[in-house]
């Protein structure tokens, strides 16, 4: 069985690109600094499943997706450093989970856990090339239909 996750980072990149948000957006963990001084977010793929089969072959899936949110531990004051980036997480999280269909075959952010993972933010810090980042891990579980393919 595979699972077709491209259509999945390709809805929540092109959700968080056009929300102004970040000066950068990339599929896939940086191996360089994020550009510029702003807020830089990086999506990618957690885990996929199958959880439920439909009469007519069809199927049900979670998608779950990272999305890391970045800022330069050092550009602000620590604790405006911490303001800017619980303000990003919050109104990207209210937007996401207020978009009823992101597009493709996403039908919508499993905010609960129905399927097992819900959503939720982790904090920490992460060091890219010798500079050190505030991160913030969104943890996106999407309720995907029929992007697997069965094998005979």
């Amino acid at each position: 069985m595979s699972f077709d996750v491209k259509a999945s980072l390709q809805a929540i990149e092109s959700y968080l690109s056009k929300s102004g948000y970040f000066s950068s957006v990339q599929i896939g963990e940086r191996k360089a600094p994020p550009p510029g001084d702003g807020l830089s977010v990086d999506i990618w793929m957690k885990s996929a499943a199958v959880v439920r089969l439909y009469a007519n072959g069809g199927t049900g899936e979670s998608h779950v997706v990272m999305a890391r949110v970045y800022r330069d531990l050092f550009g602000l004051p620590t604790e405006e450093t911490e303001f800017v980036l619980a303000k990003a997480v919050q109104q990207i999280l209210s937007d996401l989970l207020g978009e009823y269909d992101l597009g493709a075959t996403v039908r919508e952010i499993d905010a609960g856990g129905i399927n097992g993972q819900s959503v939720r933010t982790d904090w920490g810090h992460v060091d890219i090339g010798g500079k050190l980042f505030r991160v913030a891990n969104i943890t996106l579980p999407l309720s995907v239909d029929d992007s697997a393919t069965m094998a005979p």
